[in-house]
Parts: structure tokens; C-alpha cells; sequence
């Protein structure tokens, strides 16, 4: 314990000597060893790995990133940290921060930046004040998909991008993503989305997703299945002549099926066309008698 400092130094005028508790080079060997202490008990590259699969981060946490983002502006992972741990940032500061991250990240980083803005501008677009907003955001979410295309993305990541995309109306783009799944699940998906629609009352829509499963599709049984389905969702929508169109159109390898064509006889009569179901009907005939007829061919009335 230190004397009092009163009767140390009650005989002397001049100022009391301080005392020297440690150098300033002995400072800076301290510094040293507490940021290789603090290196070796919280290693930088494991701490951002760990802090990657957390939904959410404190206050703490939170400045200990953006110090080290000011440290390391060109570590793209702690730069997608930073964007994914701040929430209250606009959607033109995301896409700033996240800009060298697109251009220049590896193929996960791009991945993960892409879904940032992805979840970005669809709560933007659900949160817009005017339809003219709505739309430019829209436009953006587009070109960020179409972006994509020139990039390879997990399975993981291309069934969202496909939703999205078939939730766009961009049937375009949600059959590519869906090509970059394994095998089988595009079809599943397809038709997932057709049920979505159907629910939602958009006929039109769920019978070309119908139709591009049945294209997909390698099971007979299937592509019989999503075919009567899809022209079935267009004559429920009152759509008759485009339900026919599209019914001769998408035949196909179906032609000679006798479950479809009278599928299509009873189709056409109930659109209103008795000449094209008496086609059907005669195809249906002859083929049972094993005479060769002629194809139905839908015109426009």
C-alpha cells in the first residue's frame, strides 16, 4: 500500500515526483501480446465463420465488425456481414456496399450478396408507396436475376431465384434456375407452383407452369397428366380458343393417346367447337381400328 500522500511529501515544494508503473516501450510490448492473445483465442477467420450462420448479431458484435470492415474494406465476407447486420440501411446503401462484392467476390460470396439483395427487393417492392415505385424495384429485382444467369449458383440458391422468378411471371428465368437442380426436382417444383396459382385464381399462369412440366417430364403417365391439367386451368379461366390453341400445340407425343384424345373430344365440345371434337373423336375411332386418320388442327373462329 502506498504512503499517505500528504506525509510523504509535506516537507518538499516542488512538484511530487510520479511514479513510473511501466515504460512506454513496455506499453507497446503489452499492446502487442493482448492482440496476440485476443488473435490466438478469437481467430479472425473463425470468428467471421462463426458469426456467418448467426440471424442476428448485438450491438457488441455489430462495432466489432465495422472496425474490422474499416481494417479490411476488401474482405468481402465481413462486407456481407456488415450489410446482412444492418437492417435499417436503405436499399441504394446495400447495393453500394454490396457492389464490389458482385464484381469481384468468388462464387459463394456473389451467391450470398445476391440473395441479400434478393430478400431486399422483394420486401421494398411489398413496402412501396406508388406503383411506380413498385415497378422500378421490380425492374431491378429482373436484372439481378438475369445477372445470375452468367454465374453458377448452389441448388439451394437456384430454388429461390426460381421462385422468384415464377412469382415475376418470369417463367423465362424460373425454368433455367430450375435446370441448375438436380434432375426431377424442376418438375416437382413446376407443378407446385401450378397448385400455387390455382389457389391464388390465376388460371392462366398455373396452366403454363402445367405445360412446362409436361415438357419436363419423362413419365408418360406425368406428361399425360400435367397436360390435361394445364388445358383444364385454361377452359377454367373461360379462355376456350386459346385452351385449344394451346391444346393442339402442346400434343405432342400425346397424339396418339387415346386417354388424351378423348380427353380433348370432351375439351372441345365443352369450348364450343363440335367440328374440332368430332375430329378428335374420329382420330379416336380410327385409331382403335388400326386406319391412319387425319390430325386435328385447331383454327381460329
Amino acid at each position: 500500500m502506498l504512503p499517505d500522500r500528504s506525509k510523504r511529501y509535506a516537507g518538499i515544494d516542488q512538484r511530487p515526483v510520479r511514479l513510473v508503473l511501466a515504460t512506454h516501450w513496455q506499453l507497446v510490448l503489452i499492446a502487442v501480446i493482448m492482440v496476440g492473445l485476443l488473435r490466438v483465442i478469437f481467430p479472425h477467420k473463425a470468428l467471421v465463420e462463426k458469426l456467418y450462420h448467426q440471424d442476428q448479431l448485438d450491438e457488441l458484435t455489430l462495432s466489432y465488425i465495422e472496425n474490422l470492415y474499416r481494417a479490411e474494406p476488401t474482405n468481402f465476407d465481413l462486407t456481407i456481414l456488415l450489410a446482412r447486420a444492418r437492417p435499417n440501411q436503405s436499399l441504394s446503401e446495400q447495393e453500394q456496399l454490396l457492389k464490389t462484392v458482385l464484381s469481384s467476390g468468388n462464387v459463394r460470396q456473389r451467391g450470398e450478396a445476391r440473395l441479400l439483395l434478393l430478400e431486399s427487393y422483394e420486401k421494398t417492392i411489398e413496402t412501396a408507396h406508388s406503383e411506380a415505385e413498385a415497378a422500378h424495384w421490380t425492374g431491378q429485382l429482373i436484372a439481378l436475376l438475369q445477372a445470375t444467369r452468367s454465374d453458377d449458383v448452389s441448388p439451394e440458391l437456384a430454388g429461390i431465384f426460381a421462385a422468384t422468378a415464377f412469382r415475376l411471371e418470369r417463367t423465362d428465368l424460373g425454368v433455367y434456375f430450375l435446370g441448375q437442380i438436380s434432375a426431377g426436382h424442376p418438375v416437382t417444383a413446376l407443378v407446385d407452383y401450378a397448385k400455387e396459382a390455382l389457389g391464388l385464381g390465376r388460371y392462366v399462369l398455373a396452366a403454363e407452369y402445367y405445360l412446362l412440366a409436361r415438357n419436363h417430364t419423362q413419365n408418360r403417365d406425368d406428361a399425360r397428366s400435367y397436360y390435361q391439367k394445364g388445358i383444364e386451368a385454361l377452359m377454367a379461366s373461360s379462355r376456350f380458343q386459346l385452351a385449344m390453341q394451346e391444346a393442339q400445340r402442346e400434343l405432342g407425343d400425346l397424339a396418339n393417346d387415346p386417354s388424351t384424345l378423348r380427353f380433348l373430344a370432351h375439351a372441345a365440345l365443352a369450348a364450343g367447337e363440335p367440328k374440332q371434337a368430332a375430329l378428335y373423336a374420329q382420330r379416336l375411332v380410327f385409331m382403335d381400328a388400326g386406319v391412319r386418320a387425319p390430325t386435328p388442327v385447331h383454327t381460329a373462329r
